[in-house]
């Protein structure tokens, strides 16, 4: 009997165990099926920009969320139609007259002269502009401003403007941003995340790393410069738009900026290197890559299996307008690419090329992810847009990459720097620098053994892209984020962050200190000479005491 006692209170005891051990176990679990509702501004009518956005926004709604989406790029008739969400609203921004921005890019006026990253500076505050003008001002907007919506989160793309940050401020919910891109220098101020130029390229220069003496001098200029000029042009142009649009008690546009309550990131460390993040600046890189590849076109399909020599696939994005090469460049592509024993897949926005080559398809679209996936794909030759290059990475494909624009140049040296792509400049490009690439790329085994290891490491993750950019979505719309992650720096005056206020009291302080100490060791100097003096003239008195 007493076995028995025994034993049952043994087994109580373990019950009990068990239940504690399962409540310690929920108490980080979040369990609550709340239905938040969630505003996404998408100012930028860059239509890559949008893409890596949208599967976020759609498989929020998936989930039961309420998104109501601001941007050019609202859900057509016939994606409603395949996959209706009726708690997916659209305010569109887009204007019949103004379009968006595809194939927009004139191949004729690109310049990359030495300051061509002023160049890309001055483009973007054109682009910012325009945003700002065209899409605050449309019916949709005053009508959707006039509302009485309510958000538990806004969602709003990173980029080269703050006007549409007049959102947060009228709709008065917390927010977190996106970047399609590696961070911009003046956000890694507002957030105060670590932006170190002695190793940290900025993203409008292609630095190859590690940088030498010269590049991190022009490196350190182009941060503090880029930050100056956001600043005072960029935020003083947004500031009096946005207060047109959003009414006169507006607060400034960096102090909402510096309110951001985290920063997803389209990056990933194992294309852009490593660097010091703080905790609510996540990577999510490849978000807008699908988690299966769809059977190709069938004549896509055809051309392809039949091409066991290997195939390059050619696309330079969705704002370039490659008919606008000039002829000279055009020609020198076309004489390589009809001379080469593979197969070719080109995206050409025209019905026919230049010159019919009968080893080259050319299509105004191509399903780009599927492509890549395609085992008979070998070189992927590209401008170095993060979209295209990561979907390259992703499929761990060689590449070919030219240049152009923006952060391509960036891009372009990281994916070079781990031995996966060719380089060309597109200024430089010459029959002779085209075909030494295709050669190089095609007949040196060492990129596609790299572009493989490169790939296995992009994709070997703790979670999703998705999953992690979903995870913080809510995490953040739940009221978590508020200041808990926010850098106590953040909000700090420019002098205050780079501790010039601290130098120059030390440089005071120490200033004051020798000062003071050459002046008592002057006065210690001078009391000697007395004391010398005295006593010389007390010896010398003793000395005609003695004679006398």
């Amino acid at each position: 009997m007493q076995r028995t006692h025994s034993f049952i209170i043994l087994f109580l005891l373990a019950v009990l165990s068990a239940c504690c051990l399962a409540v310690n176990q929920t108490t980080f679990v979040n369990t609550t099926k709340t239905t938040l509702k969630i505003l996404g501004v998408f100012g930028h009518p860059g239509k890559s920009h949008f893409d890596v956005f949208k599967p976020l926004l759609e498989e929020l709604a998936r989930r039961g969320h309420e998104i109501t989406v601001v941007s050019y790029f609202p859900r057509s008739d016939s994606v409603k139609a395949k996959e209706p969400l009726p708690n997916y609203k659209d305010v569109n921004l887009a204007n019949p007259k103004d379009g968006v921005f595809v194939e927009v890019i004139d191949l004729q006026q690109i310049n990359h002269a030495w300051y061509r990253p002023l160049l890309d500076i001055y483009m973007l505050r054109f682009m910012a502009d325009y945003a700002c003008n065209t899409g605050l001002r449309t019916p949709a907007v005053k009508e959707f401003l006039r509302s009485n919506e309510k958000f538990d989160l806004i969602l709003t793309e990173n980029f080269n403007t703050d006007c549409f940050l007049g959102f947060v401020h009228r709709f008065k919910a917390p927010y977190m941003a996106l970047s399609s891109h590696q961070i911009m220098p003046w956000t890694n101020s507002d957030m105060d995340n670590s932006n170190d130029p002695s190793y940290i390229p900025i993203i409008f220069v292609g630095f190859v790393k590690p940088m030498n003496f010269l590049n991190r001098m022009q490196n350190t200029l182009l941060v503090s410069l880029s930050e100056v000029i956001y600043d005072y042009w960029f935020r003083a142009v947004d500031q009096v738009t946005a207060n047109e649009v959003f009414g006169s008690d507006l607060p400034k546009l960096e102090e909402i900026a510096q309110q951001s309550q985290a920063l997803l990131v389209n990056t990933h460390s194992s294309i852009h290197g490593s660097r010091p993040q703080l905790p609510n600046v996540v990577e999510i890189g490849g978000l807008h890559i699908p988690s299966k590849v769809n059977p190709l076109p069938k004549d896509i399909a055809k051309f392809l299996d039949g091409a066991h020599e290997g195939v390059l696939y050619f696309s330079l994005g969705s704002m370039i307008k490659m008919t606008s090469m000039p002829p000279k460049k055009l020609d020198a592509i076309l004489k390589v690419l009809g001379s080469i024993p593979r197969k070719v897949l080109w995206k050409w926005e025209a019905d026919e090329l230049p010159h019919k080559l009968d080893n080259v398809m050319a299509r105004k679209w191509l399903p780009q992810f599927d492509v890549m996936n395609h085992p008979n794909v070998k070189c992927y030759f590209g401008h170095g847009g993060l979209l295209g290059l990561s979907e390259g990475v992703y499929a761990g494909k060689p590449m070919i990459l030219m240049p152009m624009f923006g952060d391509q140049f960036h891009n372009s040296a990281a994916a070079a720097s781990r031995g996966a792509a060719v380089v060309i400049a597109y200024d430089s490009l010459t029959e002779q620098s085209f075909r030494r690439a295709v050669d190089e790329v095609f007949n040196n085994t060492s990129y596609r053994e790299n572009a493989q290891r490169l790939s296995k490491a992009y994709r070997d993750r703790a979670a999703t892209p998705l999953e992690t950019a979903i995870w913080w979505t809510e995490y953040v719309a739940r009221g978590n984020g508020r200041s808990y992650f926010r850098s106590d720096g953040a909000g700090l005056l420019w002098y205050q962050r780079h501790l010039v206020d601290i130098g120059l009291v030390l440089i005071v302080v120490f200033a004051m200190f020798i000062y003071i100490l050459i002046r008592l060791i002057k006065l210690l100097l001078s009391l000697l000479r007395v004391l010398k003096g005295a006593l010389f003239s007390r010896a010398d008195e003793n000395k005609w005491k003695k004679k006398n």
